[in-house]
């Protein structure tokens, strides 16, 4: 909600910070970000990874002020989100969560839900850079083609591309891909955070457990049980001992014993 001293913002750059920030969840005394520093400049492409259950959705949901966030621990540009009017909040960070909401419509208007007035072009476009277009070019009815509830008729991976080719089209300074691309190969993730960022200057946040897809960017955050334990590029982190090395040899290991079947 907001409160009486939110403001309305406009012209926001894209800067994102943490400072000291600490969440928990009610009725609980458990920290499930505990302490978290960071500051990601506008244009960047930052991973966020770490093991299952080590707070990274719950900084994404704090970053939509889904849930309570404390005062003067995360800041947009040099706003407090906290007093952000929430509306505006959400026209600046968007965010694509795993499982995107899309309701009984054509794939078009579910795109078009991100900016009802944008055009056919502009749709087309957002489709090209979330590597949507050629499976629309491959479906009968093209843009017309009906959604199912929930996006039912379609792929995992093109319920993903869907809910991104939308938050695309609301051009919001920074974009937080919530395990966003989890469906999508990682050579085609890598390919959509690339075309997004040359075209775009969007600041993206990857909030990620595909490693392959975190090591294509500028920077990469590891968290482990709330806290932010590594920070660096992926070269200078499997040439150190810690988690991201650990993480990044078992899931070239999976990914080796998956190529011999």
């Amino acid at each position: 909600k907001d409160n009486k001293e939110s403001i309305k913002i406009d012209k926001i750059k894209g800067n994102l910070t943490a400072k000291n920030l600490t969440i928990m969840y009610e009725n609980s005394n458990r920290k499930v970000i505990n302490n978290v520093s960071f500051e990601i400049k506008k244009g960047e492409l930052v991973a966020l990874v770490g093991p299952v259950g080590c707070g990274k959705t719950t900084l994404a949901r704090a970053l939509g002020r889904m849930l309570v966030v404390p005062k003067g621990a995360l800041f947009l540009d040099e706003y407090d989100i906290v007093n952000i009017k929430l509306d505006d909040l959400r026209k600046n960070i968007a965010i694509v969560p795993q499982e995107g909401y899309l309701f009984t419509n054509t794939l078009e208007e579910n795109i078009k839900y991100g900016d009802t007035n944008a055009t056919k072009n502009q749709v087309e476009d957002t489709a090209t850079k979330a590597r949507l277009i050629d499976d629309i070019k491959g479906f009968p009815d093209g843009f017309e083609t009906l959604v199912g509830e929930r996006g039912i008729t379609l792929s995992g991976g093109q319920r993903q591309r869907t809910a991104l080719s939308r938050a695309l089209l609301t051009k919001a300074p920074v974009l937080v891909l919530d395990d966003a691309l989890a469906s999508v190969d990682n050579k085609t993730a890598a390919l959509i955070l690339r075309s997004i960022r040359e075209e775009n200057n969007q600041t993206i946040l990857l909030i990620s457990h595909q490693l392959s897809a975190a090591a294509a960017c500028d920077r990469i955050l590891v968290l482990e049980n709330g806290l932010l334990v590594q920070e660096g590029t992926h070269t200078e982190l499997i040439n150190s001992k810690g988690t991201y090395k650990n993480l990044w040899e078992r899931e070239q290991a999976a990914e080796s014993i998956e190529d011999k079947k």
